[in-house]
């Protein structure tokens, strides 16, 4: 085999392998580009879900014939009491913490003033 019938060889090969890669890296970044797609509509539609809840929640009368949704606003109701007694919980730790910062405060001041007499 002459070397120009090698070179030949190897430059059908190179192409034909670059052939594939540039195949593959097309094919990858059409499949990337639908998923991100896909996940945007499936966001799209948990949005719309969200709504959908919202707007029975807020005109939570008019559907309390169905038990399946009065549970649901009764889950909600504990949750944001719970949620209410976790706030209170943290002001209650902040006063708390306060109180302790000032009292130190005070008895590191009443240290202080007693030593400068």
């Amino acid at each position: 085999m002459d070397k120009r019938a090698l070179f030949d060889n190897i430059r059908k090969e190179a192409n034909s392998t670059l052939t594939k890669v540039f195949n593959k890296v097309e094919e990858i970044s059409k499949t990337s580009a639908l998923r991100l797609k896909i996940s945007s509509l499936k966001e799209q539609i948990k949005r719309s879900k969200r709504e959908i809840g919202n707007f029975v929640y807020v005109n939570r009368a008019e559907f309390e014939k169905y038990p399946e949704i009065n549970d649901q606003i009764i889950k909600i109701a504990n949750l944001q009491k719970e949620i209410e007694l976790k706030k209170n919980q943290i002001e209650d730790l902040k006063d708390k913490e306060v109180k302790v910062e000032t009292k130190e405060t005070e008895t590191e001041k009443a240290e202080s003033d007693s030593f400068s007499i």
